[in-house]
């Protein structure tokens, strides 16, 4: 039930929602990293898992944030190494934080050079090779024997995130060309004392070859930003720092952030929520780049009840002329009076203003008596 053909980013929505259950989520970042971009992601994933885990759990939270930092210091390491080729840009790093039945998932990705590749799979297998105690007596062994520079030397980072996470270290090389592999490092974490730490249960789209099959789909479409899961007025506000952080075009962005703010609040108010659920509205945004054009997408739940209102009302705003729809929106706007049933299609006529073009959606049924709804547009960017 679509106004027009639909994107391969538009038809990719609703797999993506699918991926994961009603109780999990998945962050994923695609793109350059620096230090504002890193502060904000931690923020938005912290806050994220802290909705999730609840006050209970600081413990794991504190364990999950080390590993999230570890991972990211790791990403802009190895992106400040190449820097000079810009090599970086043609190989973006990747950040994704997913949780899936009783695990946590902490995924990086980067670009090494092809000579530091070997080393790199001899410390991971000689980490992976020792149990608790003597992974304790290596590390504490590092620590004494001189070995650390200001670079983190000797794979003590590593050591500390299998510590953290009580699990070996999953990881992957992908080869790129003559002087490049691309390093997968995925830890996994139960979500409490009584979860599983090795592969015992398998979750397909957590898993290492999962995360790199969505990493090549990002790739293929040049998405930058998704996030999967429960939306809430703290993530969309992470969300939007998160994209302030990455642009220098300052015009541009702010128009991209006015446009989020309307889908993603649109998520918050309008979305079903589950009985007993006070985290959010299931959802799913992602961002990404077509020729000159940033695309936003997003995604929710809604009751049946409310389709034929809401496809009434973009098609209303979609028939309407340019000039025509600005005097609609100043009316509307300034009709202090009125209680005219359109009035809420406001948000619509504001996205369709900003975007310059129709708004695309599509509707598609569910089980239960509620509708998977989509909606996507976009802006132009100033180059």
């Amino acid at each position: 039930m679509a106004n027009e053909s639909t994107s391969n980013l538009f038809r990719a929505a609703y797999d993506l929602f699918k991926r994961i259950g009603e109780s999990d989520f998945e962050y994923v970042y695609r793109g350059y990293f620096n230090h504002n971009i890193t502060k904000k992601i931690l923020v938005l994933a912290d806050k994220s898992i802290a909705k999730v885990t609840g006050e209970t759990q600081a413990t794991l939270q504190k364990r999950i944030y080390y590993i999230m930092v570890e991972g990211l210091q790791n990403i802009t390491h190895h992106q400040d190494e190449i820097a000079n080729d810009r090599n970086f840009e043609k190989y973006p790093g990747i950040f994704a934080i997913q949780k899936s039945g009783d695990k946590y998932f902490i995924t990086t990705g980067n670009i090494i050079a092809n000579d530091k590749v070997d080393d790199l799979r001899t410390r991971l297998d000689t980490i992976n090779s020792l149990g608790k105690e003597e992974l304790k007596k290596y590390h504490r062994e590092i620590l004494t024997g001189g070995t650390i520079s200001d670079k983190g030397g000797a794979g003590l980072g590593l050591i500390e995130m299998s510590r953290k996470s009580g699990s070996k270290l999953h990881y992957k090389f992908e080869w790129l060309d003559d002087e490049y592999t691309y390093f997968y490092l995925q830890t996994q974490l139960p979500s409490d004392d009584n979860g599983s730490t090795d592969d015992d249960v398998i979750h397909s789209h957590c898993s290492m070859d999962g995360l790199m099959s969505l990493h090549h789909k990002m790739k293929d479409e040049n998405l930058q930003l998704l996030f999967n899961g429960f939306f809430n007025q703290e993530n969309l506000l992470s969300l939007l720092a998160i994209i302030k952080s990455r642009s220098n075009m300052p015009l541009t962005t702010i128009k991209i952030s006015n446009v989020m703010v309307e889908m993603l609040q649109n998520i918050i108010k309008h979305g079903v929520k589950a009985e007993g659920n006070n985290v959010g509205a299931r959802g799913v945004f992602f961002l990404g780049q077509t020729g000159n054009e940033t695309i936003l997408t997003a995604g929710n739940i809604i009751d049946d009840n409310s389709v034929a209102t809401i496809e009434d009302r973009l098609k209303f705003v979609n028939g309407m002329a340019k000039d025509a729809l600005s005097d609609y929106y100043d009316n509307i706007l300034l009709d202090f009076d009125s209680m005219d049933a359109k009035k809420t299609g406001l948000g619509f006529a504001d996205l369709r203003i900003k975007s310059d073009r129709p708004l695309k959606y599509e509707f598609q049924r569910l089980d239960g008596g509620s509708t998977f709804y989509l909606l996507q547009t976009a802006i132009k960017t100033n180059k």
